[in-house]
């Protein structure tokens, strides 16, 4: 019995802390689960039910006096890499050293950990509230036991060049369209069973952005491939780089589950060499 509450990990609604240097919880946890979540978040709940939402947990907390409220968000997804990825939704911000690539912008710091996402945010920020933000986020950061591993198909993305922050882990053609418009229709049929990585490459004085797409067998694969080529590569099911009427170059390659793309490339030859660097065989 000793060891195995030694072994006992902090349950979930004990992430929020009751207190933390003076600010105190003045609402106990709230649970919102893939329905309730509409009722509270408006207009972004299907950005989390996109990267798999089990449940968010959420608490405000107050000081003595006047000062603005903080609320804080923990959002479980269905895995580590659907944490990284809703992370990865928005990127602005400047780093900072809570949880797993922690970012702090105008009163709103995030971070996440293992399947957790972490959104702790000021209703105004002042010098006080921004020194509790910090403080939350260390606390709850610190509850959170779980390893964070950035998802292994990030590795796969080519280094020189390589744009961090434009770096996205996602599984739907919603969530490509918000960061890269390629119109409308589907562009690699992405879906919840699937993988994928987007991120942008600079290479003076051209640029390109990269994909790298993980199926769960090889006929989606290839479906996907026949998708992409019939939008970007006239239909061709060589391995080519194909350029558009406005002069930027697409390609693509096939692996036996993987599909890797260059999409708007500034020139041919960038596009040719990320092709080359990009390793389709390798998941």
């Amino acid at each position: 019995l000793l060891l195995a509450a030694c072994g006992r990990e902090t349950p979930p609604e004990e992430f929020l802390p009751e207190s933390v240097e003076g600010w105190k919880a003045v609402s106990e946890v709230a649970t919102y689960d893939t329905e309730t979540i509409f009722g509270y978040i408006d207009g972004h709940a299907e950005v989390y039910l996109a990267y798999g939402l089990r449940r968010c947990l959420s608490r405000r907390y107050a000081e003595p006096g006047d000062a603005p409220g903080i609320v804080i968000d923990v959002f479980e997804m269905a895995t580590s890499d659907d944490a990284f990825g809703v992370f990865t939704y928005d990127l602005d911000g400047e780093a900072v050293t809570i949880g797993h690539d922690g970012l702090y912008r105008y009163g709103w710091l995030s971070f996440w950990k293992g399947r957790w996402f972490v959104s702790i945010y000021a209703e105004d920020e002042t010098e006080a509230t921004r020194a509790a933000v910090f403080s939350l986020g260390h606390a709850v950061a610190a509850r959170i036991e779980a390893d964070a591993h950035r998802p292994a198909l990030v590795d796969a993305l080519p280094g020189e060049g390589l744009d961090r922050r434009s770096v996205r882990f996602l599984r739907s053609e919603q969530i490509l369209r918000t960061h890269l418009y390629l119109g409308d229709s589907p562009v690699f049929g992405l879906a919840p069973d699937t993988g994928a990585v987007l991120a942008k490459i600079v290479r003076d004085p051209w640029s390109a952005h990269v994909a790298v797409i993980d199926f769960p067998d090889d006929s989606r694969a290839r479906e996907s491939f026949e998708l992409f080529s019939r939008r970007f590569l006239e239909g061709q099911a060589a391995a080519a780089t194909v350029e558009d009427p406005a002069g930027r170059w697409y390609g693509a390659r096939l692996g036996d589950r993987r599909l890797v793309a260059v999409i708007a490339a500034g020139s041919g030859e960038l596009a040719d060499a990320l092709l080359d660097e990009l390793d389709p065989g390798g998941e």
